[in-house]
């Protein structure tokens, strides 16, 4: 009989979750990942509304769940884009969008 073992770490929070996504995001896709900044600073931002860091104001409930539903919006964007430019990256092609040389 297999002993059980629980554990009681904490999930890493938003912040520490998205940070990690970034890091992977930029090692992926390397200069390609410039192309989702403005869809991370979405996210980063609908992050913090939703889970202030200490001390900060918490937003009432009908305004978080708007927020909420705003953020899964942006991550949805954010998937789409990063599954684009994933595949550009491994065919070794310019994903749309990206600065392409004159000539």
């Amino acid at each position: 009989m297999k002993d059980k073992v629980q554990t009681t770490r904490e999930a890493p929070g938003a912040r520490a979750q998205l940070a990690r996504l970034e890091q992977l995001i930029h090692t992926e896709l390397g200069r390609l990942s410039a192309g989702v900044g403005p869809l991370l600073d979405e996210v980063r931002a609908g992050v913090g509304a939703i889970e202030p860091e200490a001390g900060g104001t918490r937003l009432a409930p009908a305004e978080h769940e708007a927020r909420h539903a705003r953020l899964l919006e942006s991550l949805d964007g954010l998937e789409e884009v990063l599954e684009a430019l994933q595949l550009a990256a491994r065919s070794g092609r310019p994903a749309a969008g990206t600065s392409r040389g004159e000539g």
